[in-house]
This record gives C-alpha cells, structure tokens and sequence, in this order.
C-alpha cells in the first residue's frame, strides 16, 4: 500500500484502550514497524541490574518510566528504523509533556517531519473492566494480547506463556488512571488541539475501531 504518511505514528490512550491490538493490525496494514513502549519497559524490567530493578519497581507499580529515559528509549527505535526507511508506530508514546519535548525536538532537528497521532479514548469503568480480564503471551519479545484461540495456540507454539501482567493487578488501576490523567491525557490534548491527529471512541469492537482508524488513515493520506 503506497500512502503518504508521516514516518511516524503515534497511537496513544488509557491503559486497556487497545492500543497494542489497534498499532498492531496498522502496523500489518500499511507496512510499518511497530514499537511498544511498555513492551521495552518491561523487558528492561527483567535485566539483573539497577536500571531494571528501578524500572521493575516502576512498571509493577503502574508509574511511568522518567521522561528522559522514556524518551531515550523511543528516539533509539526511531533511529533504528528511520534510518532504514521504514514508517513506525508508536504504542504508548509519548507518555509525559517532558517526552513529548524531547522527542518532538528530535524529529525537528533530524528532518523527520510532525508525528501523526491516534488516540483511543475510553472511561475509567471500561480500562478497568478490560485490564482485569485481558491476558498476554510473556516471556517473549514482544509479548501480545490474547484476544483469540490462534493467538493462544501460537504464543505457545514461540515459547511463551499466557498470563496477566503485573500491572493488571487491580490494586494498580487507581495509580494508573491517574498518571494518565495527570501525565498523558494532557499531551494527547495537546497534540489533538494543534490538528496533529484525531480520537477515536475504543470503547467498541476491535473490528470496528481498526475500521475507523483506516478510515482516517486514508482520509488523511489523500
């Protein structure tokens, strides 16, 4: 599919909006790369040394990784990817305004051009009826939801096992409602206000929602 697209997309939202089904199936669809960054938080989480034990306390707890080391992390993929000629889509990012400056320089200054951004939106009822019964495919790189019975039969087939995520613990959606309320929220309304993308209702269908995110994709591309 030839589409003129920024080289970068971000796909943005509560926790539970489904952001990671959503930039997956785009991702599949316009030939772009995806990169979560709660996939690679989570990862660094599992490495035996002091970064991943303050990331571990971090991402168990449902709290966002420091600006800066977020940030960090997004440009590496970008530059990893980009520089190869290949669009990305972000799950996840940015996080807080303080990433939102860092990685909005680094486009300006590298040439890159203006993200395009997605935002899921859902209440706080519907992130946590979704978060108490979703599961994953963990202890692989990247980890997916399981949303159907091939999903269970391949995560098991590449040697993953099928759980929830630490941060799926009800005890944590308070914490996590709130640093997207106080953190995120406000750079996704920023971003909308400056017509740098649109938000979509993801209360709905998985089917229905990957409809309407490639209705503006395409809308947006012609």
């Amino acid at each position: 599919m030839h589409m003129k697209l920024p080289q970068v997309i971000y796909v943005m939202g509560p926790p539970g909006a489904g952001k990671g089904t959503q930039s997956q199936l785009l991702a599949d669809k316009i030939g772009y790369d995806r990169f979560g960054t709660g996939d690679a938080m989570r990862d660094l989480s599992n490495q035996d040394t002091p970064l991943g034990h303050e990331v571990k306390a971090l991402v168990d707890n449902g709290l966002f990784a420091p600006p800066s080391l977020a940030a960090k992390i997004v440009i590496a993929a970008i530059s990893d990817h980009l520089k190869d000629g290949k669009g990305i889509i972000f799950d996840g990012s940015p996080r807080t305004e303080e990433e939102a400056v860092i990685i909005d320089k680094f486009f300006i200054d590298n040439g890159y051009g203006q993200p395009l951004v997605i935002a899921l939106d859902i209440d706080r009822a519907e992130m946590e009826r979704r978060n108490s019964i979703r599961r994953f495919c963990l202890g692989i790189h990247p980890s997916f939801a399981i949303i159907h019975e091939a999903d269970e039969k391949h995560c098991l087939e590449v040697g993953g096992t099928i759980g929830k995520r630490a941060d799926d613990d009800p005890a944590k959606f308070e914490a996590r409602w709130q640093q997207y309320i106080d953190r995120a929220y406000p750079v996704i309304k920023q971003y909308l206000l400056k017509g740098m993308g649109k938000q979509i209702d993801g209360k709905r269908a998985i089917e229905e929602v990957h409809r309407e995110v490639m209705d503006f994709i395409n809308e947006y591309s012609t």
